[in-house]
């Protein structure tokens, strides 16, 4: 299932991209995002043009149980690899769930892109989630594509005024 969101942020291209690569952004995101019970920044490579880098989360989960089965909140943890081209402006990522058992059905994969609306910026994201289950669970998967979607989208919509905020409050008056 393919996915697009557009949001607009309210800094420059520069001040999106200094907020989305500083050092203390998942520690303000995740005092300030709703959602999130865990943002952990795991390795960070700036390699001049490139920056690349491995961010685990963990969102609060959307699921308590599957019939009498308890759903354990690491199977929606994930930790994102994404690498940041300074030059383009893209972040090409792909999140893998940390559950092995998850890993092995869920791909997402996508590109982020950072474009300048009159000194504002447009963050458009577009990619792919898509669930890898047997032919008997297909029409499970189509419905489990849907609810990955849509919650990972709240995320993100979420996550756009905590970016506005540490933009105006962080980099602005730092």
């Amino acid at each position: 299932m393919r996915f697009e969101s557009r949001q607009r942020i309210m800094g420059t291209v520069d001040e999106v991209e200094r907020a989305m690569l500083d050092p203390r952004y998942p520690e303000f995101l995740l005092k300030h995002h709703g959602v999130l019970l865990e943002v952990q920044s795991l390795e960070v490579k700036d390699e001049g043009d490139k920056v690349r880098r491995k961010v685990r989360y963990r969102p609060k989960p959307v699921i308590a149980s599957i019939g009498p089965k308890k759903v354990p909140p690491e199977w929606f943890a994930f930790v994102e690899s994404s690498t940041y081209d300074k030059k383009k402006k893209e972040l090409t990522f792909t999140n893998v769930p940390t559950s092995n058992t998850i890993s092995k059905m869920l791909v997402n994969t996508g590109t982020l892109r950072l474009r300048d609306v009159g000194g504002a910026t447009e963050r458009t994201m577009d990619g792919e989630i898509s669930l890898k289950l047997g032919m008997l669970m297909k029409p499970l998967a189509m419905i489990g594509e849907k609810v990955i979607q849509s919650e990972g989208l709240k995320i993100l919509e979420g996550e756009a005024p905590v970016l506005n905020r540490f933009i105006a409050e962080v980099l602005r008056k730092g």
